[in-house]
């Protein structure tokens, strides 16, 4: 832990000169003729700056400042991280086919900041590894206590370090702060629940209103990892909506720092279709179109593209083909509750739900409910086998490209599995609902 705070709070002696220059080197194997510099905003990367290789070595100049985050690839979808700004020199080394493997040579704010990074993910596992022990503990007092003491010297230890940074190394602080969450065991007495502190105090340490923030990408980062969290716990649409909505409003509306969180949120909802998608973008939307047209044109023309296939709009019609051969159409299915069942035999979730929706399935079959099941199979006797064995007496369709399957790839059905509830009449009432959940919804329609 010594080693750790001496590394993080050696600061570099700069005397700032709006007229001097930073220099990166980027010496990369496997790159064609041009390299580009990014910065990110949320929205989008914004390349800055384009260098031509000579001899695999690609120079770069920036304006010298405070540290910055810039971004080094050939492409947006693959890039390496550098600070640039307080140094005179920096270097990179590595290969543009595996940019997450490259590395800034030498001592100095980068080398400090990969210590930082490894050391915020050894204490997230170590965290999650102290939640597992306390949960195989039980209510066993004997068993507990040295968890919870490891907990809170954990706390402790992040608090000390976060009060060390403060002055030493402003920046690594914002970035810690938005990294520093407590135990619910030790500092969650005032709540109801572990969701409620959570929801709450996830950015206890971060104070939003700074403008430091503004150019700081892990604030895009931070709220992905919040809005994950609370998009997989079972939340209600409506308490998921309430709890980003209020800690989005602690941001000045409007801001460089408001749009890297709103857009880490879209991200994560995006990812898991969630129905709070539509109402995240839409504030986005209203936000940033005066700020970033761009950006909210590009958001407002998926929404038009999404809105078929989200809660309320009518699904999309298609076709695919059952073992047989048969073309069965969606739209044939009309007049009844239908649920569209995303799985494959090689999904064990899918397998271990599969009891449950035979269960419904039996239940319900004769009150107007039925099931349509794709499959993301790309082996037909497995498929057929799976049906087999797990009694799945319902219509199936595949066309047997795995994750390629269009319906699913129309349908954005990124993980399985995954349900689509739809009205007599082909409206979307739900998307991923399972177990208990779907038993409710359907107990609300047909009984």
């Amino acid at each position: 832990m010594k080693g750790w705070l001496i590394a993080l709070v050696a600061t570099v002696a700069v005397v700032w000169n709006t007229h001097a220059q930073v220099n990166l080197r980027c010496e990369m194997e496997a790159c064609g003729p041009i390299l580009r510099l990014f910065t990110f905003d949320g929205a989008s990367f914004k390349e800055v700056q384009r260098a031509e290789a000579k001899e695999n070595v690609f120079e770069f100049s920036v304006d010298k400042s405070e540290p910055k985050f810039y971004y080094v690839g050939q492409v947006e979808s693959s890039t390496f991280p550098v600070l640039l700004g307080a140094e005179p020199k920096v270097s990179i080394k590595g290969n543009c086919g595996a940019m997450q493997s490259a590395n800034v040579t030498g001592p100095g704010i980068n080398a400090q900041y990969a210590n930082l990074k490894f050391q915020m993910n050894m204490q997230r596992n170590k965290a999650t590894e102290l939640s597992r022990q306390l949960q195989l503990a039980g209510g066993d007092a004997q068993k507990t206590a040295p968890v919870l003491a490891q907990m809170k010297q954990m706390d402790d230890q992040k608090l000390a370090t976060l009060d060390s940074l403060k002055k030493a190394n402003p920046l690594f602080a914002r970035i810690l702060a938005l990294n520093t969450y407590l135990s619910y065991q030790h500092y969650g007495s005032a709540y109801e629940d572990e969701v409620s502190y959570f929801a709450n105090e996830y950015f206890k340490y971060a104070d939003l209103t700074d403008k430091a923030y503004n150019n700081l990408p892990w604030v895009f980062e931070a709220f992905k990892s919040y809005t994950m969290t609370l998009s997989g716990i079972g939340l209600g649409d409506e308490s998921h909506r309430k709890f980003i909505d209020a800690t989005l409003w602690r941001m000045p509306k409007g801001s460089p720092a408001h749009k890297l969180a709103l857009s880490g949120v879209l991200a994560i909802l995006r990812q898991r279709n969630h129905p709070n998608f539509v109402y995240f973008a839409e504030s986005f939307i209203n936000t940033f179109k005066g700020i970033d047209p761009a950006a909210a044109g590009d958001l407002e023309n998926e929404l038009k593209r999404q809105r078929s296939f989200m809660v309320g709009g009518e699904a999309p019609d298609f076709s695919q083909f059952t073992p047989d051969g048969q073309e069965v159409k969606l739209s044939s299915l009309r007049g009844k509750v239908l649920l569209v069942d995303f799985w494959a035999s090689w999904c064990g979730p899918c397998r271990k739900e599969n009891p449950n929706v035979v269960k419904m399935y039996e239940k319900y079959k004769n009150k107007g409910f039925e099931i349509l099941g794709v499959s993301l199979d790309s082996n037909k006797e497995r498929w057929l086998g799976a049906i087999e064995a797990d009694g799945l007496i319902w219509m199936h369709v595949s066309d047997l490209k795995g994750w390629s399957n269009s319906v699913a790839q129309a349908y954005s059905v990124n993980s399985i599995p995954h349900t689509i509830l739809l009205d007599k009449d082909g409206k979307i009432l739900a998307r991923g609902l399972r177990g208990a959940a779907l038993e409710q919804k359907l107990a609300e329609l047909l009984d």
